[in-house]
């Protein structure tokens, strides 16, 4: 199709709608809109809000992006990723070629406050290649009229966030930020778990007071520091009952339960059997009742 909108050429301009199946609804990253335009200067786009989030590879010129984070210049060889849920505008700042994918899915969000939170809205890569390809892909596929495979689609789009969550993970933490330090510290709790584990050790580690590093370590990983080491040794004990014939003194030596009677009751609460029964009967399967439709 050819683009309506002022200040977008005609030529070598064009973009695809696509409708995707249930099943890709509730399983896949999907393609909503797909396009290749070029802008000349002074176009503008605002939108209180749109049903995607917005992936745009900047191949020529410069872009204004605005988001709640503020204004943010795409230049080229950048790419700009927008929740368009969310207010936003953008606009061409000289005539500009930009490569554009509208896409969503279940961990669409997910992926993008992970990707967001890190780079930001307009970034750049080391070598911009495989994501560059990948999204190429998914314009080609509908520009030559290819068939639409959604699992393929659905691995294109993968590729693409997998790529920016990498460079986001790589990228130098700020102050606010400490990715790696924190990794090191789930590390440290996996070799140790048959060691206390007090928070005061643990921030150490990451060389911050308790309170700052309860407070990071919550928002790097979603656990407190207390939930993730119990949670952490509850996973080895399952591998253990599993996987061993350890008696049950030897199972909380190594898995850093001091009381075995709060170890069993712990256990009990959590997954409905006793120690003794996991071992014999494995993991409850889940309710069909819970499962979702």
């Amino acid at each position: 199709m050819k683009p309506a909108e002022h200040s977008i050429l005609n030529e070598g301009s064009d973009f695809y709608i696509y409708t995707p199946s249930k099943t890709a609804l509730r399983t896949f990253f999907y393609p909503l809109r797909v396009g290749s335009f070029r802008y000349e200067r002074g176009y503008r786009q605002e939108r209180s809000s749109f049903d995607s989030f917005l992936l745009m590879a900047i191949r020529r010129g410069r872009f204004a992006v605005s988001t709640g984070q503020g204004e943010q210049i795409a230049g080229e060889g950048s790419f700009a990723l927008i929740d368009c849920y969310d207010h936003h505008s953008y606009g061409a700042l000289e005539d500009s070629d930009v490569l554009w994918l509208h896409f969503d899915g279940p961990q669409a969000r997910a992926y993008f406050e992970l990707i967001n939170g890190k780079l930001g809205t307009v970034f750049s890569l080391r070598d911009p290649s495989y994501a560059l390809t990948r999204l190429s892909g998914i314009f080609t596929t509908f520009h030559t009229q290819q068939r639409v495979s959604e699992p393929k689609m659905a691995k294109h789009i993968t590729d693409i966030l997998t790529e920016f969550a990498v460079a986001a993970s790589d990228s130098t933490p700020s102050p606010q930020r400490q990715p790696h330090i924190i990794e090191n510290v789930l590390s440290y709790i996996a070799n140790h778990l048959n060691e206390p584990l007090p928070i005061d050790e643990l921030a150490s580690i990451a060389y911050m007071s308790e309170y700052h590093f309860i407070r990071v370590f919550k928002k790097e990983t979603g656990y407190t520091p207390h939930a993730y080491i119990i949670d952490s040794r509850m996973h080895a004990a399952k591998y253990l009952l599993l996987n061993s014939d350890v008696a049950l003194k030897q199972l909380c030596d190594e898995c850093g339960f001091t009381d075995p009677s709060a170890f069993c009751a712990a256990f009990k609460r959590k997954t409905g059997m006793s120690p003794m029964e996991f071992r014999q009967h494995g993991a409850p399967s889940p309710d069909p009742a819970d499962a979702r439709p």
